[in-house]
C-alpha cells in the first residue's frame, strides 16, 4: 500500500468517524423512551409555568406583581422572571431547545424502532428448531393437530395465514405497528406548528367602537420572525360587537 493509499484510508476513517459515533453513542440515547418521557414532563412543566405567569407584560407589571420583598415562594421575583425568560416562555432558547430535542427523540425512535418493527411484522418466517420457539413470550407444544382445522380457526380470529407444506404462520394486528408511527408524526407536526407560531405570532390590542375601521398598530407582543406577518397595508372594520353571558 502506497503512502497515498494510506492517507486516503485514514482520511476516509476520519470522515466516517463522526457518523459512527452518532449511530453508536448518540442515536441510542435519543431513541430512549426514558429521555422522551423526561422531555415531555419538562415541556408540560414549563408550559404550565407559562400559563400561570402572565406573558408579554411590561417590566413595571412584573415589578408590581412579583416584588423582591416578599418573593413568591421565597425566590420568584421579577428579576428572576426576566432573567429566566418566564415572561415569554414559549420563545426562550431553552424551551425551543427542549422542543427540538423532544422532536429529535421522536424521530430517532420512529426510525430505529417503529419502522423496523413494522418491517419485521410484514415478514413471515417459518421456525424449524425447537429453541426458536423457546425465545417466544408464549409457546406450547401439541401432540397432534389438523393444520386445515387450525387454519380455519385462525381465520375466524382474523389472522392472516401463510402455509408452507406442514408449516403454518399466522399474524394479525399490523395496524398496531402503524399506530405509533402516526402518533409520532402527529406530535412532530404539532411541535413544528408550536415553534413556528412562537417565532412568527404576534398579539395586538385596539380600542375600537362598533362601526369603526382601524389598522392593527398597537402590537403588545410579537415573535422575532413576526415582522412579515403583521398587517400593514390593510384595515379591519367592526360592524358589531357584543358579549353573551350564560
Amino acid at each position: 500500500m502506497t503512502s497515498k493509499e494510506v492517507f486516503l484510508s485514514k482520511l476516509s476513517n476520519w470522515a466516517t468517524a463522526p457518523q459512527k459515533f452518532f449511530k453508536r453513542e448518540i442515536l441510542p440515547v435519543l431513541a430512549d423512551l426514558r429521555l422522551a418521557i423526561i422531555l415531555l414532563l419538562a415541556i408540560a412543566f414549563f408550559s404550565i409555568s407559562g400559563t400561570i405567569v402572565e406573558q408579554g407584560q411590561s417590566v413595571e407589571y412584573y415589578q408590581s406583581n412579583y416584588p423582591e420583598h416578599p418573593a413568591l415562594f421565597g425566590f420568584l421575583t421579577w428579576k428572576v422572571l426576566l432573567i429566566a425568560g418566564l415572561d415569554h416562555v414559549y420563545r426562550t432558547w431553552w424551551f425551543l431547545s427542549i422542543l427540538i430535542l423532544f422532536g429529535s427523540s421522536l424521530t430517532a425512535c420512529t426510525f430505529t424502532r417503529q419502522f423496523p418493527a413494522l418491517k419485521s411484522a410484514r415478514r413471515w418466517k417459518f421456525y424449524e428448531e425447537p429453541k426458536q420457539f423457546e425465545k417466544l413470550a408464549l409457546s406450547a407444544e401439541l401432540e397432534t393437530v389438523d393444520l386445515t382445522s387450525l387454519e380455519q380457526l385462525l381465520q375466524q380470529k382474523n389472522y392472516r395465514i401463510f402455509r408452507e407444506g406442514e408449516k403454518v404462520y399466522a399474524r394479525k394486528g399490523i395496524i398496531g405497528k402503524i399506530g405509533p408511527i402516526i402518533v409520532h408524526a402527529s406530535m412532530l407536526i404539532i411541535l413544528a406548528g408550536s415553534m413556528w407560531g412562537s417565532m412568527t405570532g404576534f398579539m395586538g390590542q385596539e380600542m375600537v367602537p362598533s362601526g369603526e375601521t382601524f389598522k392593527v398598530q398597537n402590537i403588545t407582543d410579537a415573535g422575532p420572525w413576526a415582522g412579515p406577518q403583521i398587517p400593514k397595508d390593510w384595515s379591519m372594520r367592526v360592524n358589531r360587537f357584543w358579549i353573551d353571558y350564560s
